[in-house]
């Protein structure tokens, strides 16, 4: 039998390796998001703002080093949900922030390198909020036929209201359509209030259902999430709930990966995700509006590197305008003149694309951060995630860290797109963190069943009963 002390050195060795093939799997994505921006995003899309000015080679050589360097603390077991979406931020946000306001070339490379410098020491102090202490919070003593009575109540609720509202406008459309459908949605929805629905349900309520069938296996309650996600999509064209469906999924199967740690999977699978795209690049000629054009322009342009683009245009435009000083926010504006006309995003839009039916939200760190005060919001912001971080995961705490993981995924994906603030007051990370720990508490044994308060729960295998969750 090996001694503690052999079981702690392997336990180590272990680890060594895997953050070694985390760091060189990311240095090999790092090089295939620099070969997709130069034959693919620069010339296909130089209109939308992904200008080539080759910087020199040693600010080159700072954007890799910030890009790699998060990899010697990336987590890489999963032991709280708030882990996902710093992965996520760190794929999506952190190095094509690195990378593309460098390229693009707005401002003088020796700003945006202080720019960079700034954004990475946000995101090292948002990484550091995982050394406080969680909140050590009781138990919930909710029934849970209670809670998903009160849950069942507020989701019919909302639905039938967005379908009221909506309900001579409910269409599927292409991708190239979705803002003529947006449009007429916008028309409809005016003086409705209805956003109050549509923002719980695909950011909350949708996810949430998608989640827990998957984790529990019941196929029934994951497909409500699914045709809720669908609902949300007919009317407002929103890709973001239809990505989630596929996204969703995909962390569950990632979870479920045993090999590898978490952190390397993730990696492994951003890999594979960008390498693919590349490898369809150079076999074929994509042309816009085909479904191969269509895919590559999500992929690459959407998902991978608009968070890069968006931190370039918000740095540009708030070294030449007003700081909002987070008076963008509900509330805040009572004490802080709003010195704009449109939305932060609006007035984005308009300064790059010539238009305010050009929304360009961005993530937190440009929003609420570069915008509210420049490169002194970025610190705040950084300190800011962290806290919120940690009141998810103290919310979270007694549950399943892979149950609470998939519930809150498409809220991590949601982060990289839009206002923290908005994410947790209106967007549903708020919702799930109160869902979070109202939840009756079950965690699986080594038999694969599920215990309440010590007691085994009703099912096998895992799985819930149908009556165990009131319809």
């Amino acid at each position: 039998m090996l001694s503690p002390d052999v079981g702690v050195a392997e336990r180590h060795d272990t680890q060594g390796r895997q953050r070694g093939l985390v760091f060189l799997v990311m240095a090999l994505y790092v090089a295939c998001f620099h070969w997709m921006y130069v034959h693919f995003l620069y010339p296909s899309f130089e209109y939308l703002g992904y200008n080539y000015d080759p910087p020199a080679s040693g600010y080159f050589a700072l954007s890799i080093v910030l890009s790699l360097s998060p990899c010697l603390w990336m987590p890489l077991k999963l032991t709280r949900p708030s882990q996902l979406a710093y992965w996520v931020l760190y794929v999506t946000v952190l190095i094509p922030s690195m990378f593309v306001p460098l390229y693009a070339g707005y401002e003088s490379t020796r700003e945006v390198a202080v720019m960079m410098a700034m954004f990475f020491l946000a995101f090292l102090l948002t990484g550091l909020g995982y050394l406080v202490p969680l909140w050590k919070l009781d138990r919930t003593r909710l029934r849970p036929r209670t809670f998903w009575r009160m849950f069942g109540f507020i989701t019919i609720g909302l639905t039938a209201w967005l379908v009221i509202v909506f309900r001579h406008n409910l269409q599927f459309v292409s991708f190239n359509d979705i803002y003529d459908l947006r449009f007429a949605a916008n028309d409809l929805a005016d003086g409705t209030l209805v956003n109050y629905a549509f923002m719980p349900l695909t950011g909350a309520i949708n996810p949430l259902l998608m989640g827990y069938g998957l984790f529990y296996r019941r196929r029934w309650i994951f497909l409500l999430g699914v045709a809720g996600q669908l609902l949300v999509y007919s009317v407002l064209g929103t890709k973001g709930s239809v990505l989630s469906i596929l996204f969703v999924p995909g962390i569950y199967f990632l979870l479920k990966i045993k090999r590898f740690s978490f952190g390397l999977n993730l990696a492994l699978a951003s890999l594979a995700l960008i390498a693919t795209a590349c490898l369809l690049l150079s076999r074929l000629d994509p042309e816009p509006g085909t479904i191969s054009g269509i895919v590559l322009f999500v992929v690459f342009a959407r998902t991978l590197s608009m968070g890069g683009l968006l931190t370039a245009q918000y740095f540009d435009f708030f070294l030449r305008n007003p700081y909002t000083y987070w008076s963008h926010l509900k509330v805040v504006d009572w004490f802080i003149h709003y010195p704009y006309q449109y939305g932060v995003g609006q007035e984005v839009g308009v300064a790059y694309g010539g238009t305010t039916a050009l929304n360009a939200t961005a993530h937190f760190y440009a929003t609420d951060g570069i915008g509210a005060a420049g490169l002194a919001g970025l610190v705040v912001m950084g300190l800011v995630s962290a806290a919120v971080f940690w009141m998810l995961d103290s919310a979270a705490q007694h549950r399943d860290s892979r149950l609470a993981v998939l519930i809150t995924s498409y809220a991590a994906f949601n982060l990289a797109n839009i206002s923290m603030f908005t994410s947790v007051l209106s967007g549903g990370l708020g919702m799930l963190m109160l869902c979070l720990y109202l939840l009756p508490p079950m965690a699986p044994n080594s038999a694969g069943q599920f215990r309440i308060h010590g007691q085994t729960a009703p099912g096998v295998n895992g799985s819930l009963r149908l009556g165990d969750i009131p319809t």
